[in-house]
């Protein structure tokens, strides 16, 4: 009861939700924090990290892309596999920017008093890692088969011999190993 003030209200956090207020400059005596400055520097700090974050995916992104495209280019037999390879490159480095910038608004939300956004963009982080790994499932699955597809092209498959096609070549070429 000290503490706290008593045990009215109806939100067991409405005391947590006060001194966060309290410090920030929230509701609690309308004014400004005398710890305003703080959290203006710590918010520029946060937009600054997010700002790289993006731009770091991009730049990788683009990297990644073009990579794949030149392999597609020079071996276009290659294009599922590679493709797809680059899909989850491109996919982790979106995941980690997501979920590095959701991490820094959850980090800012906290600093500005804003338990609720702090949930959502906490709930966003989550969102991301479970749709973000599902897709990345089925594009590991998606490779699997598709250098499975590449292989068997080139080796003729399980049942062939992945030599055949030379030999018989040479075969027919030499007359044969008898002649």
């Amino acid at each position: 009861g000290g503490v706290t003030g008593g045990v009215g209200g109806d939100n067991p956090l409405g005391v947590v939700t006060d001194i966060i207020g309290g410090v920030t400059g929230g509701i609690i005596g309308g004014g400004t924090s005398p710890i305003s400055p703080v959290i203006d520097v710590v918010q520029g700090g946060i937009d600054i990290l997010q700002g790289v974050e993006s731009l770091k995916t991009e730049i990788i992104n683009t990297g990644i892309d073009t990579v794949a495209d030149t392999i597609i280019g020079v071996l276009p037999q290659a294009e599922h596999p590679v493709s797809e390879i680059a899909d989850l490159g491109t996919l982790t480095f979106e995941t980690s920017r997501d979920t590095v910038n959701g991490a820094l608004e959850v980090v800012s939300d906290l600093v500005g008093g804003d338990i609720q956004g702090a949930t959502e963009s906490a709930t966003g982080i989550l969102d991301t890692l479970i749709t973000n790994g599902t897709t990345a499932t089925g594009i590991v699955t998606g490779v699997v088969g598709s250098v499975t597809d590449v292989i068997g092209g080139v080796t003729g498959g399980v049942d062939g011999n992945p030599l055949e096609v030379i030999t018989d070549i040479i075969g027919g070429v030499t007359g044969g190993i008898g002649g």
